[in-house]
């Protein structure tokens, strides 16, 4: 077959495709109140088969415990957070042939700090890390040791002392990259709603990590007359995962639309390459 008939032959198949047009503004709202819905399942599953332990089983009980890692709701928390760093390199990708080159590795480099949280949160890097830095902390026997030892001191968990700074700078950096397009389209109450969520839910993380915490959980319960110590201690930590998915959804909504926007009339063709 000549080069000029298998081109003609490609040419009528590409006529006769049917184009595949996607509604985002109803696929961002079906997103959104399927991020919830999963949220609020995972909140009746945690008490169901971990609080009321149903089934009398620990394994299964961690399979639902939202506080812990390697759990379905962490592996949910994980993949919404990186979802939410493709969808950012995406709008990067699709900007790049309008925008400098600095600014198209902006948008990856944001895509990629989500997608590392959402690796972290799975993982527990920071939280292996910091008991990393612990052990090396209290060998004062090294100037190494009491170097460490000086930079973690702090009232709570001693990743805070590296990781909030490090997420604080990140967030104040995407913000002043972000500020003028979202603030223009209305967007950028979703940045402030999605990290407020999240810097919520890491004070509560942090206050869980004080010293006299257990006396407050006491008081707490002496006061709403709560049978169980455990129900308190873990209905703070459920808020606060629920909160940083709450957060991450808000973010991706948020994205979502200005991907929305700075997509508006692409065409996607797929192409066999012949030789």
């Amino acid at each position: 077959m000549s080069n000029d008939t298998l081109n003609d032959l490609t040419n009528d198949t590409s006529r006769s495709m049917p184009e595949i047009e996607i509604n985002m503004k109803k696929l961002i709202k079906i997103l959104f109140i399927s991020c919830l819905t999963a949220q609020f399942l995972l909140i009746v599953f945690d008490y169901v088969f971990n609080y009321m332990d149903i089934l009398d089983d620990r394994s299964f009980r961690r399979i639902w415990n939202i506080a812990r890692e390697n759990s379905i709701p962490t592996w949910f928390s994980s993949i919404q957070a990186q979802l939410l760093g493709v969808t950012v390199i995406l709008i990067g990708v699709v900007q790049k042939p309008k925008v400098s080159l600095l600014k198209f590795m902006g948008w990856v480099l944001i895509g990629l700090f989500f997608i590392l949280i959402g690796i972290d949160d799975f993982a527990a890097i920071h939280e292996k890390l910091g008991g990393v830095l612990e052990r090396m902390a209290k060998d004062n026997s090294s100037e190494q040791g009491r170097v460490v030892s000086a930079l973690l001191t702090n009232p709570s968990y001693s990743w805070h002392t590296f990781i909030a700074p490090f997420f604080a700078l990140c967030g104040l950096v995407i913000a002043l990259f972000l500020w003028k397009e979202f603030w223009h389209l209305n967007l950028f109450r979703y940045l402030v709603l999605g990290f407020g969520c999240w810097i919520v839910a890491q004070s509560l993380d942090f206050i869980e990590g004080l010293d006299d915490i257990e006396q407050f959980y006491r008081s707490v319960q002496d006061y709403f007359s709560i049978e169980s110590y455990y129900l308190v201690t873990h209905t703070f930590k459920v808020v606060e995962e629920e909160l940083e998915m709450l957060g991450t959804t808000i973010l991706w909504v948020g994205f979502l639309k200005y991907f929305a926007f700075a997509s508006d009339g692409l065409r996607v063709r797929l192409t066999e390459a012949c030789g």
